[in-house]
């Protein structure tokens, strides 16, 4: 039996928290969108994954894509974003915008995300916890048209 990934229930949120500690990714405003997040579980059900989102209309910020380390470069990552870009579309999400230090290729490779203007999205993703913190100032911004 493989990995499972599934809706995060408030009983897995102990667990994100602790691997966005491990691969270095914000907590900021975990808890106000977790109920738009996913987790992986392996067969013996220890937390491996993770990714969320934060829905401002039409646009959606993807956040926190955590992949266990020694699980990582295995396929996880992708699995995990292609199903929230499925969810997120499912929902209405037109455009699928998101913020990167470390991972611009992965996205811009795997899923066609492309480059984008930082503050075209200022007013849109004004609300967001994730897109206001300082150490996010200086990443990268990607965006992914979904229609």
């Amino acid at each position: 039996m493989g990995t499972e990934i599934v809706r995060a229930h408030a009983a897995d949120f102990a667990e994100v928290l602790a691997l966005l500690s491990e691969v270095n990714l914000p907590p900021e405003g975990v808890q106000e969108y977790f109920g738009e997040f996913l987790v992986a579980r392996d067969a013996a059900g220890e937390l491996v994954g993770c990714v969320g989102q934060e829905r401002y209309g039409s646009v959606a910020l993807l956040r926190s894509l955590a992949v266990k380390p020694g699980q990582q470069s295995q396929g996880l990552g992708r699995a995990l974003t292609l199903e929230l870009l499925s969810d997120a579309r499912a929902k209405g999400v037109n455009e699928v915008v998101l913020l990167t230090t470390t991972a611009a290729d992965f996205f811009q490779r795997h899923f066609g995300f492309e480059p984008a203007e930082r503050q075209r999205y200022d007013a849109a993703l004004a609300d967001s916890p994730e897109w206001k913190l300082p150490r996010c100032s200086s990443a990268v911004c990607l965006s992914l048209q979904l229609v």
